[in-house]
């Protein structure tokens, strides 16, 4: 018997039909004490057309791969209670629904009658005959050997032997809960596993995504830090060379005016020294002497102060250019002096 399993999630009209069909699993169970059930719920099934949402396309292939009855079989049950009241199928149950079926063929009176005397008493063949006898149609009665009753030997073996009927569908019952059970429990596994999957798959994305941002965010950082490092270094490199420069121009400057203030000072006093006063020629020459000699020193000291500096080359420039003045004045007073 072919298992049927509904997937949580399928859709409404397929868990009707599931549902449906278990119901007929259960009642094909305790076909014995329940042919009434069974035969309505088949009927149902039949008139409703769910088989086709469990994937059958016609009810035949449902009953017979699904359920476990035979075709002919299931539109036995469908049969008997569509004709049979109640009452009379309950009482004669357990004749079988092959005797069942073949009462079906009688009128009503007749059917009350030959159930009256006893169905379970009588065979399949003796029932053929007694339908047969009844009707007085040997027409039906063929019919009924090649669809509903034929073979009769096979048909009268499958309802004597109910115990295995209810046997095979209470296993095959079993049998289909438990592979339901199991598929359901692998589907919930694979949708966990799945599930676990893709949240490390986001967290691993979004974790890389962080760090990739944070290391960006640092670089440019670092890069931002640096150039403003480098330029606050320049400025303040700029700015101390730029302060050493002037303090040591203003210390130049100071000391080439006191160098020329002593000068005067010492100009003056070897005037009054020499007595040179009323001499404005002799006086005016001291003083040019003595503020050469001061300038020539200022500007000496000027040049060392350069090369400390590292004005090398600079210092080197002026101190040649003082000495070639210095040198052409000592060749002019040579000149002048023959």
């Amino acid at each position: 018997m072919e298992q049927l399993t509904i997937i949580a999630g399928a859709p409404p009209a397929q868990q009707e039909a599931a549902a449906m069909h278990f119901e007929i699993v259960e009642a094909a169970k305790s076909a014995v004490n329940s042919l009434l059930d069974l035969g309505c719920k088949l009927k149902r099934m039949r008139d409703s057309g769910r088989f086709k949402d469990l994937g059958f396309e016609t009810f035949g292939a449902y009953t017979e791969a699904a359920v476990g009855i035979k075709q002919r079989q299931a539109y036995s049950y469908i049969q008997v209670v569509e004709t049979l009241p109640a009452r009379l199928i309950e009482e004669n149950a357990a004749s079988g629904i092959t005797k069942l079926a073949l009462l079906c063929k009688l009128s009503p009176a007749d059917r009350e009658e030959v159930a009256g005397e006893g169905l379970a008493e009588i065979t399949v063949t003796e029932l053929q005959k007694l339908i047969e006898e009844k009707n007085g149609l040997a027409e039906q009665l063929s019919m009924l050997e090649s669809g509903a009753a034929a073979p009769a030997a096979e048909a009268q073996a499958e309802e004597v032997d109910l115990d295995a009927i209810r046997a095979e569908v209470a296993a095959q019952a079993r049998e289909e809960e438990r592979r339901r059970h199991e598929e359901e429990l692998a589907q919930a596994k694979r949708e966990q596993e799945e599930a676990v999957a893709a949240v490390r798959r986001e967290a691993e994305a979004e974790a890389k995504k962080k760090i990739r941002e944070a290391t960006e965010k640092a670089q440019e950082q670092a890069r931002k830090t640096a150039v403003q490092q480098i330029a606050e270094a320049r400025e303040k490199a700029a700015s101390q060379a730029r302060a050493q420069q002037e303090a040591a121009d203003r210390a130049a400057l100071e000391e080439a005016r006191r160098r020329e203030a002593e000068a005067m000072q010492r100009a003056e006093d070897t005037a009054k020294q020499l007595q040179l006063a009323a001499d404005k020629d002799s006086a005016r020459f001291a003083l040019l002497f003595d503020d050469l000699q001061a300038k020539a020193t200022a500007m000496v000291e000027l040049a060392e102060a350069m090369r400390a500096q590292g004005k090398v080359e600079q210092a080197e420039k002026f101190m040649s250019a003082l000495k070639r003045a210095l040198e052409a004045l000592r060749e002019s007073l040579e000149v002048e002096g023959e």
